[in-house]
């Protein structure tokens, strides 16, 4: 299982033990109904021509079952790169519910079989007579690795043809994987079969894929798409396709994050633009429209964006992805109504030409862009394992609150370790720092001991929620959180390598805090939303300047100026709420000691009369 490290090996990406789409809440379960054998046996065969490239996979997980008859494989568009259409089939060690195959698997070099897709019976009858029509080929694309972990030499993706009267399967077409990590094969490669044999042509043939892999955890990655099963094939002149369509979902509409809380969020969070991946995949130059439309939960238009004509598009195997902005940089100039709660807003991203489209599904992406309760960098989706090296490693994000918010929860997805015994050995902490000169600085908050997740029982696929042992108040500014790691092997969160915000994320291995270095997202998501602790409210500036304070940030003490001493009084209330000092004012310079105080914010109430009359955030700096 090969890794990707930064430099002197203080951070890094491994592949995971598990996936955690196929049980994420978000996502569709294994359709079960349709599963059934007895459903099966009662439909009628597939008449060609069959058809998929996979292109619902924004939406599902698994299999389309109307073509399909299992479900082993993981339908994602997230895993290959530069894919000739949105979504792929991806091919690893992991059964149905995102589990290994054998989970304590004592040879991590041996290849064993692991998933398989099989097609519904289609009826090749008509191609046995008169004549036996010898252009019936099976086409597909495929591509190992991608954005996951390299089939080895002793990893294989197979093609299987079954012969209906003899009831046997016979492999047709294989590839081994390879002894290099493949880290610049970025291509799809076209493979042709031709069904000729006349043991096929009877109804209830099918043709099924399968791999062999190190089937202990997410490894040995291959890709397919475009699969296309008909007659009147050349192998030399039908090897391309009049199509034209959208290869990933498109980048999030704000700019530092893919989702955020609905009560932080601001209009200039927005992302003015984002990106579409466009690509032409004929052989030919063609003309393009393309158009956007946006709508809230409720599913009204709120919002249309035209792209116009673009009448010259290349060819993709020279021309890559389609550069013209208006299209694949579009201006996003709606402005999101003040959210009152929770929001959801769905992108429709569509293409469209006067002339007919080989696949015209992948010629739509909806994409969803999230106001919840919590911060996101990620999608969802997690192609590797990101890890800290050193005992008392620390990783942490970056993330900005624009008004006083609480922090109470954490949710982190952990590689599951795999036992509760290892879940034991491998605590960490929760930790808040500070803006420091280059990242990380001052601790704010550092909470109990905890330990990751672990499967025994199969239950293993969440973002795990760790609640703060004390909420912890927010003011308006730049804080970093993440783990402190009490192992020194390095405990391995999510990441994912589709969206990139390595800017917001850093580590620190024992050497100072440094910027990562991995393209990606870590997947490490901040909840706020619970109550302020009574008296202290959200607004902090108060038009009432009877008091002055300074100096702040402060060291071992801070002076409170009072033009009002009559009846006046503060209390220091610490980012957990607890109340850490309290007394009168009885003079109009009024010394307030901090030296007993740990490093972070504190709130500073000033009362007259016990009304509350002013509010400050109060920074100790030892």
């Amino acid at each position: 299982m090969l890794l990707t490290a930064a430099s002197f090996a203080q951070e890094g990406l491994k592949p995971l033990t598990a996936n955690i789409n196929y049980l994420y809440g978000d996502l569709k379960p294994v359709p079960t109904e349709q599963n059934s054998s007895l459903n099966q046996n009662k439909a009628a065969s597939l008449t060609l021509p069959f058809l998929d490239d996979f292109s619902y996979s924004p939406t599902m997980s698994y299999p389309n079952q109307t073509l399909w008859s299992d479900s082993s494989t993981y339908i994602n568009s997230g895993f290959a790169i530069a894919p000739l259409s949105i979504g792929v089939a991806t091919f690893d060690g992991l059964n149905k519910r995102g589990y290994p195959y054998t989970p304590n698997l004592a040879n991590m070099s041996s290849s064993l079989p692991a998933d398989t897709l099989t097609s519904k019976p289609i009826n090749l009858a008509p191609f046995s007579t008169p004549v036996v029509d010898t252009s019936l080929a099976l086409t597909f694309y495929y591509q190992a690795r991608g954005n996951g972990d390299s089939p080895e030499i002793t990893d294989s993706l197979l093609v299987d043809c079954y012969k209906p009267l003899e009831g046997k399967w016979k492999t047709e077409w294989f590839k081994r994987g390879s002894t290099s990590p493949n880290t610049n094969d970025t291509l799809f490669k076209r493979a042709f079969i031709q069904v000729k044999d006349t043991a096929y042509l009877h109804d209830g043939f099918k043709f099924r894929f399968r791999n062999k892999a190190t089937t202990a955890g997410n490894f040995d990655h291959w890709h397919v798409d475009y699969v296309y099963f008909n007659n009147n094939r050349n192998s030399f002149l039908d090897t391309t396709y009049n199509d034209y369509s959208i290869g990933y979902i498109p980048s999030p509409f704000l700019k530092n994050y893919s989702s955020m809380p609905w009560r932080q969020y601001d209009t200039a969070d927005r992302a003015y633009k984002n990106t579409v991946f466009i690509r032409n995949n004929s052989t030919s130059i063609g003309t393009l429209n393309y158009a956007n439309n946006t709508y809230d939960k409720t599913n009204t238009l709120v919002n249309n964006y035209t792209g116009g004509s673009y009448p010259n598009l290349g060819i993709f195997d020279t021309a890559g992805w389609l550069k013209h902005a208006p299209m694949t940089n579009p201006t996003y100039n709606y402005t999101m109504a003040t959210m009152t709660g929770p929001e959801e807003y769905s992108i429709k991203h569509y293409i469209f030409r006067t002339s007919p489209d080989f696949i015209s599904q992948n010629d739509t992406v909806i994409q969803k862009q999230t106001f919840s309760n919590y911060y996101a960098f990620d999608d969802g989706s997690a192609e590797g394992g990101y890890y800290v090296n050193g005992i008392g490693g620390k990783m942490a994000a970056k993330y900005t609150t624009r008004v006083t918010d609480t922090l109470r929860a954490v949710r982190i997805y952990f590689d599951p370790v795999g036992s509760i015994s290892l879940a034991q050995t491998y605590n960490f902490r929760i930790n808040i720092w500070l803006q420091g000169t280059s990242g990380p600085g001052n601790v704010l908050y550092r909470d109990s001991i905890k330990n990751p997740a672990y499967y025994p029982n199969g239950s293993f696929n969440n973002f795990s929620e760790y609640a703060l042992t004390s909420a912890l108040i927010l003011t308006p500014g730049t804080y970093y959180i993440g783990i402190q790691q009490q192992v020194a092997t390095g405990i391995v969160v999510g990441f994912d390598k589709n969206i990139n915000h390595s800017s917001s994320l850093y580590y620190d291995s024992g050497n100072g805090w440094t910027q990562s270095s991995i393209r990606g997202s870590i997947m490490i998501r901040p909840v706020f939303g619970a109550e302020l602790p009574v008296g202290v409210k959200e607004n902090l500036t108060s038009k009432n300047n009877l008091f002055s304070i300074y100096p702040n940030p402060a060291s071992d003490q801070f002076m409170i100026r009072s033009e009002q001493m009559e009846n006046a009084s503060y209390t220091v209330i610490n980012a957990m709420g607890q109340k850490v000092a309290e007394s009168k004012i009885e003079s109009q310079l009024q010394k307030v000691t901090t030296e007993n105080l740990s490093n972070g914010i504190y709130f500073l109430i000033l009362k007259v009369n016990g009304r509350l009359m002013q509010q400050h955030k109060i920074i100790i700096q030892h």
